[in-house]
């Protein structure tokens, strides 16, 4: 387990007598990097990705709280647990209402238990990980019935009419369905009638939050739950983090941006989940229909691509995580701009599979860790006409072929490979190609570094009406404003250093 740098766990803590009890405690489980302040701390998160950071509140160079903030922002999804001494327990509370941790233990520390934390929200943050990677893998195979399930569902329990209205105006926003209980003795049977993405609880003396909790996630593992307290409280919060919560939000409020942002991703798992559930059951229910020899053929063909992404990403890492981002760009990009859940659906496909014809590109092309030459361009430039004939022949991919093939037009008719301008480019194909100029800018690659946001759309705005649509880099750019490609878009580096970044 040790020798994978994703099994990194960074401990710091100003005491040198805990750091060296905790890197003793868990080094049978990981490789450990100590650090002695919070800027040391950060420093190593700036280096990669671990599996877990564990740091304490008070420490020179920068808190506790700001490493893990930090942390939040590089990597989301790894797991943070603060360490505080028995006076700091409001700076805790105030990292578990802005969501930065997912533990906090008050020192004198209990090793066992702290270690037997670690563990535990270490393997659930790889399953989710595992999950996510097939749920990716189940998306490729998907048809349009998937367009039945993309209702996000809410479900507010409790007689705090200031804070469900807060809750309920935040939620709809973001066009979600969302029900409302007041009455206890309702509750029950109304998280029972059906499965909810979210389940808010309004906390009171009136609300048993553990049995509440647990019955949600009887109905629906899957279902998140989210607790909005009426005031700070540190036993409120703990009970919070044990009941499983994915949130726990407390006066001040948030702003109704920002409180639906946090809905949004509180809302992000139980989608995933759902939509892999789906996507199988409807997988086996057309396997079932379909006469044998078609499902042979169709079989084959899926396995086939499968193999091939699979292949891509094995021979190109950057490939793998810029067609994740760019599909998650693609797709909150059509949210803005109107489209109907089968466009998105199908935006979706064709965002992860728009570089599938990279896989018939020689290596010392594809893979040069420097600027094309001419001649080299125009190799690359076969990849769109390679990946639109790999899924033409498929006809589940049919929808996608444009996007794949179209996704290098230029609306002044500049592009590859058809040299389409205007009206001629799709909507779809003009999202997945802004998207796609997006997220080259702002990553980092072995001969240019990444532009900060700011910059990339500094750059992008040269370009519109001859190169991108406006009215698609607009949407763009109201994501950004809003704060809803945080997650997606590359942040981690030093922005200002290294060679400058890409222009057209």
């Amino acid at each position: 387990m040790t020798d994978s740098p994703l099994h990194e766990l960074i401990i710091a803590d100003d005491d040198a007598g805990i750091r060296d009890m905790l890197a003793r405690a868990f080094a049978k489980d990981f490789r450990v990097s100590a650090a002695k302040d919070g800027a040391e701390a950060i420093a190593l998160l700036d280096r990669g990705r671990p599996a877990a950071v564990l740091v304490d509140e008070m420490m020179p160079g920068a808190t506790g709280t700001q490493v893990l903030e930090h942390a939040k922002t590089l990597y989301p999804d790894v797991p943070r647990l603060l360490m505080t001494a028995s006076n700091d327990t409001e700076r805790a509370m105030g990292a578990i209402n802005r969501g930065e941790i997912h533990r906090f233990y008050s020192k004198p520390l209990k090793v066992i238990e702290v270690r037997r934390a670690v563990l535990d929200l270490v393997e659930r943050a790889h399953s989710e990980e595992a999950l996510r990677t097939e749920l990716r893998a189940l998306r490729v195979l998907k048809e349009t019935s998937l367009a039945r399930g993309f209702i996000t569902r809410v479900v507010l329990l409790g007689g705090s009419a200031e804070r469900g209205d807060r809750v309920e105006a935040a939620a709809r926003t973001r066009n979600f369905a969302v029900t409302r209980v007041v009455a206890g003795a309702d509750m029950p049977a109304a998280l029972m009638a059906q499965a909810a993405d979210v389940v808010v609880l309004l906390r009171d003396d009136s609300i048993d939050v553990r049995a509440l909790a647990l019955l949600a996630h009887s109905v629906d593992e899957a279902t998140a739950v989210v607790i909005v307290d009426g005031e700070p409280d540190v036993s409120h919060a703990v009970e919070a983090l044990e009941v499983g919560a994915v949130d726990y939000i407390a006066a001040p409020y948030p702003d109704e941006a920002t409180l639906a942002r946090r809905l949004e991703r509180a809302a992000a798992r139980p989608r995933s989940l759902r939509d892999m559930r789906r996507l199988t059951f409807d997988l086996i229910v057309a396997n079932r229909e379909l006469a044998m020899a078609r499902k042979r053929a169709e079989q084959e063909h899926l396995k086939l691509l499968n193999a091939m992404i699979r292949a891509l990403e094995a021979r190109d890492s950057y490939t793998a995580g810029h067609t994740d981002r760019v599909a998650g760009i693609s797709v909150r990009c059509g949210q803005t701009l109107g489209l109907d859940v089968l466009r998105q659906e199908n935006l979706r496909m064709g965002a992860l599979l728009h570089d599938i014809g990279k896989i018939g590109v020689r290596d010392d092309v594809l893979l040069k860790p420097a600027r094309l030459s001419a001649a080299e361009f125009e190799v690359i430039k076969t990849h769109t006409t390679i990946g639109a004939s790999l899924l033409r022949e498929i006809e589940q991919f049919q929808c996608i072929v444009p996007i794949v093939r179209g996704h290098h037009e230029k609306l002044d008719g500049s592009g590859y490979p058809d040299r389409l301008a205007g009206e001629a480019i799709s909507l779809e194909v003009r999202i997945v190609s802004a998207s796609d100029v997006l997220d080259a800018l702002t990553s980092t690659r072995p001969y240019r570094r990444g532009s900060a946001p700011e910059e990339a759309f500094h750059i992008i705005d040269d370009v519109i009406g001859s190169h991108l649509d406006g009215a698609v880099v607009g949407a763009l750019k109201q994501l950004h404003k809003e704060g809803r490609l945080t997650d997606l878009l590359q942040t981690d580096g030093d922005k200002t250093d290294g060679p400058a970044p890409y222009r057209f």
